[in-house]
């Protein structure tokens, strides 16, 4: 992580260094308005703000599924880099499978925080002690009018504890984008110049509000799912549910839910 950190910061310099010089005591300012002191900027204070932000963008504010558990901590980190390449170069699709999620969460027979717990790979099926399949609600409850399972027994509470983050956490990384967003519309105010790595990292940030704002009650960063076993009958799963049709994606192997949001997307 302090490596992938380390690269985006040569990248960002490299943006600024490329960037026109803007010499701030010749910036026109109205007659009504005078600057204020921050008119005048260092490199480092454009870069770090700018860093801390993408950060918040592309790291924190995605609430990624769970993983399998049969994946080793380099499948993780491989997993995670790829997600936040994907949010690097295609923010865009990181909102729309958050919103995919926010209104398939609307169903009368769980609560949002169940929901969104099954829809992240919450609830896996083990067959003989081994994990098989993740299950989805409509297979959860398929299974469980089939006697095939008993009925998962998790709380809310349960899955809120499972989670990384809370309110306070989330509310520090939203005010760190808020204090970005004002800092560049306080510019605006006094006919400040900006960069153009502020202008797109300012993207992001009005991208990461509507992020958080539909993920607010996803659990973030849970690495186990919950596990639901499978009674010993003659039958098998896949003659109750469509297992190779749900695990198509899964030639991916990591990449599968990198893979899933744009596959979705296409659909759609």
């Amino acid at each position: 992580m302090r490596l992938l950190l380390f690269c985006i910061f040569l990248c960002l310099v490299g943006v600024i260094q490329a960037a026109p010089t803007i010499n701030t005591t010749d910036t026109t300012i109205s007659d009504s308005l005078k600057a204020p002191s921050f008119a005048t900027r260092t490199l480092w204070s454009i870069i770090s703000s700018c860093v801390l932000t993408l950060f918040a963008c592309i790291c924190t504010a995605i609430h990624t599924n769970i993983p399998s558990p049969e994946h080793s901590p380099n499948d993780l980190l491989v997993r995670r880099l790829g997600i936040m390449m994907m949010a690097l170069m295609a923010p865009e699709l990181i909102v729309i499978w958050a919103m995919r999620q926010y209104f398939s969460t609307h169903h009368n027979m769980w609560t949002q925080t169940h929901s969104f717990f099954v829809l992240m790979g919450g609830f896996m099926l083990y067959v003989d002690g081994k994990p098989y399949l993740t299950l989805r609600r409509d297979d959860i409850l398929k299974l469980i009018r089939k006697g095939c399972i008993d009925v998962p027994v998790i709380t809310a509470e349960q899955i809120h504890d499972k989670s990384k983050g809370n309110a306070i956490s989330k509310g520090l990384i939203i005010l760190q984008v808020t204090w970005f967003v004002m800092q560049l519309i306080t510019r605006a105010i006094y006919h400040l110049e900006t960069t153009q790595l502020e202008v797109g990292t300012l993207a992001f940030a009005v991208l990461n509000f509507l992020t958080y704002a539909v993920w607010w009650n996803k659990p973030l960063n849970v690495q186990r799912p919950h596990p639901v076993y499978w009674k010993p009958t003659e039958s098998k799963p896949e003659d109750f549910i469509h297992v190779y049709e749900r695990d198509r994606l899964a030639r991916f192997g990591i990449f599968a839910p990198v893979i899933r949001p744009i596959v979705e997307l296409h659909r759609s």
